[in-house]
């Protein structure tokens, strides 16, 4: 009885967590914008944005202008997210420009202090499992200072990664097993994980709901721009065949 009363109160909370998520977004931008189907679609995209991207740029022409808006870009005090979702996207772009994905993924403190930055690594270092939040905690756990904010490899209360895009399942279940709180930029609706809590085992499922795993507040443009940057293997059709 009581897991039956137990997974009632999963399918309710997912229910309520997919609704509270997307609502924001449905405010200013429509949740279809979250899902690209092809280059063509991607471009059209890229090139409303104020980058100043044209249809005859190539690559590295495309990803000068995303980096020089990017690193120009004031964050909007309206959003209290707005600074972390700049930094995880310049992270993004780092990717892309090394040639690989567009994700990126900063680590921060109980005071806002940004303690670890990185991006998806699979493509450049050859690896299946080096997602974005994957790479940020392995290269953070292997670091001295990691020990003071970590009880061997459970992380100490307080500390938050935030993600260009909304974790899949291999990154939400390694967070929650770190026991870490999560933000995210952009949702992921082809495979993000953060809605689909109730579609896990009980027991993972009552893990993940012990941490928060939130959609930012952000700017529209950084959503839009964390979302193009997940897309980018468009632009030179990138990974495996």
């Amino acid at each position: 009885m009581k897991r039956i009363l137990f997974l009632a109160i999963i399918s309710l909370n997912c229910i309520f967590a997919f609704s509270q998520n997307f609502s924001s977004f449905e405010d200013s931008i429509p949740i279809d914008y979250f899902i690209t189907r092809s280059r063509e679609e991607y471009m059209t995209k890229l090139i409303e944005m104020p980058f100043g991207v044209n249809k005859e740029d190539l690559l590295k022409m495309v990803l000068k202008k995303i980096e020089d808006y990017l690193v120009n870009y004031k964050p909007q005090k309206e959003y209290p997210d707005d600074f972390y979702a700049k930094e995880s996207n310049l992270q993004a772009l780092t990717g892309v420009k090394e040639g690989g994905y567009g994700i990126g993924t900063v680590l921060i403190d109980a005071n806002g202090n940004i303690l670890a930055k990185n991006h998806n690594m699979q493509i450049q270092r050859h690896r299946s499992d080096l997602h974005a939040e994957m790479t940020l905690l392995t290269d953070f756990e292997e670091t001295v200072d990691s020990r003071k904010y970590m009880n061997i490899y459970i992380y100490k209360p307080g500390l938050t990664v935030f993600s260009s895009a909304e974790p899949c399942p291999m990154c939400f279940i390694r967070l929650a097993t770190a026991g870490v709180d999560t933000k995210y930029c952009t949702p992921g609706p082809d495979d993000g994980m953060v809605t689909r809590i109730s579609c896990l085992p009980p027991s993972w499922a009552e893990l993940a709901y012990k941490h928060k795993f939130e959609k930012a507040i952000s700017s529209p443009i950084m959503q839009k721009t964390a979302h193009l940057l997940f897309y980018s293997f468009y632009l030179d059709d990138r990974g495996p065949k």
